[in-house]
């Protein structure tokens, strides 16, 4: 039988775990894209970093919006078996001026941080001193071959020289299943911008409504001005 004290003890063990358990749960909903992050993101996101600092170049900052974007993209190559950059990117994340993306695929991942570095055109990426953040997406097929995309970029109104390899983008294949490398340009491209325009209006429209509630002729006519006025600017 317990004790006074023994009891007290045990009663307060509860509470710390308790507390312990409700302070995990906390960090894991304030932090959603690090609960879902795929394996061996932080290598690659490390790795990059100590290529950097061995160039004396300070280290990029993780961004939550750019990891998201790399990991729908490592999700795409996985899922299709195809090495490819994001098919939107430039309207996949905002707030850029400058905007770049390695991917690669292999046995592991410091296969393929070991061939990005090898490679001129990822390596620039990789320590371009105009680039300040980045974010890394993995995902991993159902043969266990691992995919991976970086995503780099200079935020939009940042007074830094500009990326030296610009808006672009590389890929790079594991050596040990040959390499291939390809350079593409994340500009958004006339249709490109139209969609995003399309899309902005939408919500501006939606927006609209939640705040009238209200459904009329005269609504619909600001609506469709709205619409034209955003799609033309």
């Amino acid at each position: 039988m317990l004790t006074v004290p023994q009891l007290q003890a045990f009663s307060q063990r509860i509470v710390t775990l308790a507390v312990l358990l409700l302070i995990a749960a906390a960090v894991l909903a304030a932090s959603p894209e690090r609960a879902q992050a795929g394996p061996n993101e932080g290598d690659f996101f490390g790795a990059t970093n100590s290529a950097r600092s061995a160039a004396g170049l300070p280290a990029y900052v993780y961004a939550g919006d750019l990891a998201a974007a790399a990991r729908a993209q490592a999700k795409r190559m996985a899922s299709s078996g195809q090495l490819a950059h994001s098919p939107n990117l430039g309207g996949a994340v905002a707030n850029w001026q400058g905007l770049a993306e390695n991917v690669g695929v292999g046995t592991d991942w410091l296969t393929i941080q070991q061939a990005l570095m090898n490679s001129p055109d990822h390596r620039a990426a990789i320590l371009d001193a105009g680039y300040t953040q980045m974010g890394v997406g993995t995902a991993v097929d159902r043969d266990g071959t691992l995919w991976v995309s970086e995503v780099f970029r200079l935020p939009a109104g940042t007074t830094a020289s500009p990326p030296s390899i610009g808006s672009s983008a590389a890929a790079v294949q594991d050596q040990t299943e040959g390499t291939g490398v390809t350079s593409t340009s994340n500009t958004p491209s006339p249709a490109q911008s139209l969609r995003s325009k399309i899309r902005d209006a939408r919500d501006k429209v939606g927006a609209h409504r939640r705040r009238q509630g209200a459904d009329d002729p005269l609504e619909a006519a600001l609506d469709y001005s709205t619409v034209m006025n955003t799609v033309g600017s």
